[in-house]
């Protein structure tokens, strides 16, 4: 059951948080350096959920995790109490229902059933999170996935290395919340429609090939995220993060993990590190 909670639920994610402006480098991971720091640290751009034949780890990869002193990921995964949190969160005290009008439950429904073969009822109690990360998790062509965040995961406890995470559950479950409505849903689902989930696989092939360029320009296209949906996933959450991350690497080696989306951009975390006086290097992973 935390299993398939954490897959729902960071599943959203992935439909959000790889929009990204263009980086001239096609790299995933990115060496952290200089202003002082004692040790290199580092960040690895993740898409939270794949399948498990296009699930990409290399030895370079595990090999920086294992040198570093701590792994830090967007939320810390590894936080029990944290999985309560999430559980709860998938959940809506008012019914789907309700909160749609009559002409967007039944659009709503029709997609549903001649897109995914999915009966609305089923997510008459659920949250907009959790509609829309299981959506996200039916898009993809495979019922075997992987999550970066986890393996990860699984693999610092494995080392022993501190855990952590950027922001906490509770801070990410309200963004998410008022960042993705009802109608974020029924476009989401009309793309699905339109497209036949190609742009599910485009985006998969582009995050194998690094090429955050290619991400920046199919994810752009769709109309769900909206400017102010950018801002408040991604801008807001960047510079946020630039308030933890010194502070982090200043006397330890730390593997932060996050959404590739995040990466790139004038707002992304890379450029914000630069800004921030920090040296930063690709690391080529193949």
């Amino acid at each position: 059951m935390k299993k398939i909670v954490k897959t729902i639920f960071t599943a959203t994610l992935t439909v959000v948080s790889l929009v990204a402006s263009a980086q001239t480098k096609n790299s995933l991971l990115w060496e952290i350096s200089g202003k002082g720091l004692e040790k290199p640290s580092y960040v690895f751009g993740t898409i939270h959920i794949i399948c498990q034949d296009d699930y990409l780890m290399t030895e370079t990869i595990e090999n920086t995790l294992q040198n570093a002193d701590a792994y830090y990921a967007e939320i810390n995964l590894g936080d029990p109490e944290g999985m309560m949190t999430m559980q709860k969160a998938m959940f809506s005290n008012v019914s789907l229902s309700k909160r749609l009008n009559a002409n967007q439950y039944q659009e709503m429904k029709r997609l549903l059933k001649d897109v995914l073969d999915i009966d609305i009822a089923q997510f008459e109690n659920l949250s907009n999170t959790a509609i829309i990360s299981m959506i996200t998790v039916k898009s993809f062509p495979c019922t075997d996935f992987k999550m970066y965040e986890m393996e990860l995961l699984q693999t610092a406890l494995k080392q022993q290395k501190k855990l952590g995470g950027l922001e906490t559950i509770e801070q990410q479950i309200e963004i998410m919340s008022n960042s993705l409505n009802e109608d974020n849903i029924i476009q989401m689902l009309k793309e699905l429609a339109n497209d036949g989930f190609s742009s599910t696989k485009e985006m998969v092939e582009f995050y194998k090939a690094q090429n955050i360029e290619g991400l920046y320009e199919l994810m752009k296209k769709n109309s769900y995220m909206t400017d102010s949906v950018y801002n408040e996933i991604l801008t807001k959450r960047n510079h946020n993060w630039m308030q933890e991350m010194p502070q982090l690497m200043k006397n330890q080696s730390v593997f932060f993990a996050v959404g590739a989306g995040h990466l790139s951009g004038s707002n992304g975390v890379l450029e914000l590190l630069k800004k921030e006086g920090y040296t930063i290097k690709p690391i080529q992973i193949q």
